[in-house]
């Protein structure tokens, strides 16, 4: 049961960040016209190469306090800048979408934070 609650929970939590990270190093032209701030481009690689490497030092526990703590700030950033704005939007399907995807990065950011607090408390007693 431990390794379910420990090792196996982790690697769900991280390996999705691993897979998006990938999507944006692959499709960054065509994903630069969602990024709300200049640099389109940019940031699609540059958010795809920090989820690859959150999703790395979470599984792998290289720095694991600090991906965590990477991944829920680009929880943030998600929230502010492209969800939040979203819910204002006069198309019904859009403000649909942008509500999931918030609640959706919420959560995720709740399991970013909680990863750290684990690593900390490791870090701690180790």
């Amino acid at each position: 049961m431990k390794a379910l609650t420990t090792v196996v929970a982790r690697v769900l939590f991280a390996l999705p960040y691993g897979i998006f990270g990938l999507f944006h190093l692959m499709n960054g032209p065509q994903m630069a016209a969602w990024v709300p701030i200049p640099g389109g481009v940019f940031w699609i690689y540059f958010t795809g190469v920090a989820m690859l490497a959150g999703c790395i030092g979470i599984i792998a526990k290289i720095q694991a306090k600090w991906a965590a703590l990477g991944i829920a700030l680009l929880m943030v950033l998600y929230i502010v800048l492209v969800h939040a704005p979203g819910l204002g939007s006069p198309d019904p399907a859009i403000k649909q979408l942008q509500t999931i995807n918030l609640l959706k990065d919420i959560s995720l950011l709740g399991g970013a934070l909680t990863w750290a607090g684990i690593f900390m408390r490791h870090e701690a007693a180790g």
